[in-house]
């Protein structure tokens, strides 16, 4: 049975239990951060500390600044018999009981930390654009929230047509982000990438790559400048860096 961290303690899944009125339940009033351990340590543990204490803050959650993440992820890793290799680490935020209005944890109000191996992925993908915009103007702008229904409904729909992952734009028409993923393409010789002003993640992956590459830009890329994309890859903490291998019948060869 796998094992979970949960509010300080060591427990099996089926000892967990998560009230029927919890708000991360019932209204999608949770965070969560994903994490890649690779050998039981977590993969710039600072960065996603930063972005959840940050999304807590924002939607009143309880705090969870005293806990020491590396450790326990290290230790969680140990418990599952993943203690080598690259494993999924996920740590969810919820809100507890109480009514809508409330800003401040209620009762029940719980954190926990899961951990699984990583199975092997493509080194590359397919991506199509969506149907779907993101308000890049939202309330929860930034925050990895457990309202995800919108990024879930995206991959269903392009893994329907046989690509990989999506592309959102936002509503005014700009490119946004992946469902998963942020994304970063090359126009005219030169790597850019969405500001956050136009509504994607602050993902992990995309500002180590920044801080590494001065070079690529933090831009507002239209719909027009996106169909004449030369190379695109997407970046998640969990895959890093991932070619993307076609878009919308575009293909391209290589790694960027």
């Amino acid at each position: 049975m796998p094992m979970l961290w949960c509010k300080g303690e060591w427990c099996e899944e089926k000892e967990v239990v998560v009230s029927v009125r919890d708000r991360g339940l019932l209204h999608g009033m949770g965070v969560f951060e994903t994490m890649l351990a690779i050998d039981g340590v977590i993969q710039h543990v600072e960065k996603h500390r930063r972005r959840l204490l940050h999304a807590v803050e924002s939607m009143g959650l309880c705090d969870v600044s005293s806990y020491d993440f590396l450790r326990i992820g290290q230790e969680l890793c140990e418990k599952n018999s993943c203690a080598y290799g690259r494993t999924r680490l996920r740590l969810t935020v919820t809100a507890g009981e109480g009514i809508l209005s409330h800003q401040f944890p209620g009762a029940a109000a719980t954190v926990w930390m899961t951990a699984e191996p990583l199975p092997s992925v493509s080194p590359t993908c397919s991506v199509l654009t969506l149907p779907w915009t993101r308000n890049e103007r939202g309330a929860t702008v930034g925050m990895k929230t457990s309202s995800y229904a919108e990024n879930v409904l995206g991959l269903q729909w392009v893994r329907a047509q046989g690509a990989e992952e999506g592309i959102f734009f936002n509503t005014r028409d700009e490119l946004c982000e992946a469902c998963t993923a942020n994304v970063f393409v090359k126009l005219d010789g030169v790597w850019h990438t969405p500001r956050l002003g136009c509504g994607c993640l602050p993902g992990v992956m995309r500002e180590v790559i920044l801080e590494r590459d001065s070079s690529i830009q933090e831009s507002v890329i239209t719909r027009a400048q996106f169909l004449k994309v030369e190379e695109m890859f997407l970046t998640s903490a969990i895959r890093g860096v991932v070619p993307v291998s076609s878009c919308d019948g575009r293909e391209w060869q290589g790694s960027p």
